[in-house]
């Protein structure tokens, strides 16, 4: 569980753990957004992060921290409406308007191109949700154990008890955000069935065969809905379970950079400074 579940970190510690990172914060209607920006190079790709639930964008400080990652992309990770330096404990239970407040951080940085999307769990609907509302502005998306076909994901009896009001003066902020994404996300799934269409991005999948929380059939869910998108890619990695983005870093890094790589053939822009067998 270490691998989704982040205690947030400090402003401080985050400065020393990365060194050049900026720790930024947002006003967005009646939420303060809090994100994490490491920008390396001008000419550089950027890989945007977005974590599941409940989490906070920590959990993929082993990639802000990856030397090798260090020399092709610029970073940018956020965290979703009611994590870590993002209003902690109050829930914003619309998929399609955190969607909006995540595009309204990249907006504030300027629209980076070419832009990576990368989710993981919930996070990974959220990343599917942008795609959907400014095609034009993503340049592939990386999906990982993601969240997108109603319901094909477990919903335990727990998530029930706990949204009475009692648990919330019981249970960390977090965890009763997360339950109360959860009791509201088929709604949300529905909400997206006539949008997968939008979606022109290469789409890039990594899903646990045994996952018992977001079931294999997402993918193939996925697979019959993006019919504009420019390839669909997807890995069912065998006798694994949900939480993949820590364990696979490196797998999930080759297979995104090689888009990266392909995309920027395309464009005819590669940098000067990074080669293609780096």
């Amino acid at each position: 569980m270490n691998s989704c579940i982040e205690t947030r970190e400090t402003a401080q510690s985050l400065k020393e753990r990365f060194p050049g990172a900026r720790l930024q914060m947002l006003q967005s209607n009646d939420y303060e957004l809090g994100y994490l920006n490491i920008h390396r190079n001008d000419t550089f790709p950027t890989l945007f992060f977005i974590h599941g639930s409940p989490s906070s964008m920590s959990v993929y400080n082993t990639y802000y921290s990856d030397t090798s990652l260090a020399k092709w992309a610029n970073i940018i990770a956020a965290d979703r409406p009611g994590y870590g330096f993002s209003n902690l404990g109050k829930s914003e239970i619309s998929v399609r308007r955190q969607a909006k407040k995540m595009w309204e951080i990249l907006k504030n940085e300027g629209y980076p191109s070419p832009l990576y999307i990368i989710g993981s769990s919930y996070g990974g609907t959220v990343a599917t949700k942008m795609a959907m509302l400014k095609p034009d502005k993503v340049a592939g998306l990386v999906l990982v154990s993601a969240s997108l076909a109603p319901g094909e994901e477990t919903t335990y009896d727990i998530s029930y008890v706990i949204r009475n009001k009692f648990f919330r003066w019981l249970l960390p902020k977090k965890i009763m955000v997360a339950n109360d994404e959860k009791l509201s996300h088929t709604e949300s799934l529905n909400e997206m069935l006539p949008m997968w269409s939008n979606i022109t991005a290469p789409v890039i999948m990594f899903q646990g065969t045994r996952d018992r929380l977001i079931l294999p059939e997402n993918v193939n869910f996925a697979r019959k809905r993006l019919t504009k998108a420019k390839s669909v890619e997807y890995y069912m990695l065998e006798n694994e379970r949900h939480f993949l983005q820590v364990k696979y870093k490196k797998y999930i890094l080759e297979r995104l950079k090689a888009l990266v790589v392909k995309n920027a053939k395309a464009q005819k822009h590669l940098a000067d400074h990074w080669t293609l067998t780096e």
